[in-house]
């Protein structure tokens, strides 16, 4: 072998380890940040179930009372029961994920699969957060406002019934706006931005090798 042939695979060589060692930071660095979000969602869905769980719980309460005094309670208790329904929800989608999940991967391209479709997964959750939480969760009060209305005390004039309803609709209504326009903030701000990147990645890795 030349002396040139020696210079060429020896620059070869050092290309394709600094190809390797660019692969290697990139793959801690992606394995790292996946770690950092799934522990971020772990402890968002925590919280949430447990708040799921206190709503039921004070919907609960109220039905059984008014069960004991002969009241109509049928309204507290669906109440309850769509509140306890958010809470299910999350840990059956959390079991439904991790089923479906691949393994963190040995390799670059696993691990940039497996975060785009963790991320992909929580975009869509955000995108339609209307129809699996917000609309549950505001069956509460409004259900809660049928239950005074229609069951409640006769001798209650007609105008705090009205009162009454438009102080529910229009606190739901204005939380949930609240809490969507938030979620969709997010989506834009946070996790298109970070499937953005992944995906950047990926296309460098798959072209790069």
């Amino acid at each position: 072998m030349s002396f040139d042939e020696l210079q060429i695979a020896w620059q070869q060589q050092r290309a394709t380890q600094a190809k390797t060692d660019v692969n290697a930071d990139t793959l801690r660095d992606v394995r790292a940040k996946s770690r950092a979000f799934t522990r971020t969602l772990f402890w968002r869905d925590v919280r949430e179930v447990l708040a799921s769980l206190l709503v039921a719980g004070v919907f609960g309460n109220i039905g059984w009372q008014a069960h004991q005094e002969g009241a109509v309670s049928w309204p507290a208790w669906v109440a309850a029961a769509s509140a306890l329904g958010v809470g299910i929800y999350f840990l059956i989608d959390r079991w439904i994920m991790r089923r479906r999940a691949a393994p963190r991967g040995a390799d670059l391209r696993t691990e940039l699969n497996r975060a785009i479709s963790e991320v992909e997964h929580q975009i869509w959750l955000l995108r339609n957060v209307l129809w699996w939480y917000l609309a549950p969760l505001a069956l509460g009060p409004i259900l809660l406002a049928v239950q005074i209305t229609f069951y409640g005390p006769e001798e209650a004039p007609f105008w705090s019934k009205v009162l009454l309803w438009i102080i529910v609709i229009g606190t739901t209504g204005w939380v949930d706006k609240w809490i969507w326009q938030l979620n969709q903030k997010a989506v834009d701000t946070e996790l298109e931005p970070r499937r953005q990147k992944l995906e950047s990645q990926l296309r460098e890795f798959e072209t790069n090798g």
